[in-house]
């Protein structure tokens, strides 16, 4: 008996919450996100050198010892000033970066730059490739799966970065959701991802990846919505997985997007995205 199963009835009911929410709403979660402030505010200082910059960047944001829109706000402010095009400056500063931040699997983080830097075939289409060729070149260069989290948040950032330079692009509805422990428990809560288990955590619903990949992919097609879109509303939500009931987490989120949703937008997707929690 399988201990992880998808329910299509919420698969299906989540498609439809977001698509009457709509995509001009979804983006809004977009131009809130730290993370893409952070990226805005090196992109007016960078410009075209933003895009090698986060995608370096992204391909090292794990095991932080921080959280992810405080070490983003750390590497803006730190690169904003050291722009540079130059392949061992950039190396170097790198270097700094992740001895100062990142020190986690600091060797193998900084091998993953080298190995970057040293691939002609991405730095060649980094600044006017598709994020879809750019997206298998990352793999090929690091000769990982496509949809390894870090892989796909870097098409994420790299989006980010266009976005902040002016660039009106569309995602492509086959880059995957980069799934990390707030998407695993957010997915969980939202009654789409079933797991019979004793006991339930972000690293053991992270062992379900592909399943809660397909969920996301799956709510993609039936919304209209891509992927990494829907990724950055869900992010978003995911940092409430810690309150207890669904009314907590009402009241927490009108109070952070008073400006930006109505109330009754809000109550739909907390009653969606946290479907097992208790009401009160």
């Amino acid at each position: 008996m399988d201990r992880v199963s998808i329910n299509n009835s919420r698969v299906y009911i989540l498609s439809t919450v977001f698509k009457s929410l709509g995509i001009e709403k979804i983006l809004v979660f977009e131009d809130i996100d730290p993370q893409f402030i952070a990226i805005k505010n090196l992109a007016k200082e960078c410009g075209r050198y933003t895009e090698i910059l986060v995608m370096l960047n992204a391909l090292v944001s794990y095991r932080l010892v921080m959280s992810g829109e405080e070490y983003w706000g750390k590497f803006s402010s730190y690169f904003v000033d050291k722009c540079v095009g130059d392949i061992p400056n950039l190396v170097h500063l790198f270097r700094d970066f992740i001895e100062k931040f990142n020190r986690v699997l600091e060797n193998q983080k900084l091998s993953r730059i080298m190995r970057i830097v040293r691939c002609r075939e991405l730095l060649e289409i980094v600044y006017r490739g598709s994020l879809v060729d750019i997206w298998r070149a990352i793999g090929r260069c690091l000769n990982v799966d496509l949809n390894t989290k870090t892989v796909v948040f870097a098409i994420k950032m790299l989006y980010y970065a266009r976005k902040a330079l002016g660039e009106n692009i569309e995602i492509p509805m086959d880059i995957p959701i980069p799934v990390d422990g707030r998407i695993a428990l957010i997915t969980y809560y939202s009654g789409a991802l079933e797991v019979s288990l004793p006991r339930i955590s972000r690293d053991i619903l992270m062992k379900y990846s592909n399943t809660i990949r397909f969920i996301w992919s799956t709510v993609a097609r039936y919304s209209g919505i891509p992927p990494l879109n829907l990724d950055s509303i869900l992010w978003f939500f995911g940092k409430y997985s810690d309150l207890p009931s669904r009314s907590k987490i009402l009241e927490k989120a009108v109070e952070d997007l008073k400006n930006v949703l109505s109330r009754e937008d809000i109550e739909i997707l907390v009653n969606n995205l946290f479907y097992r929690l208790p009401k009160n």
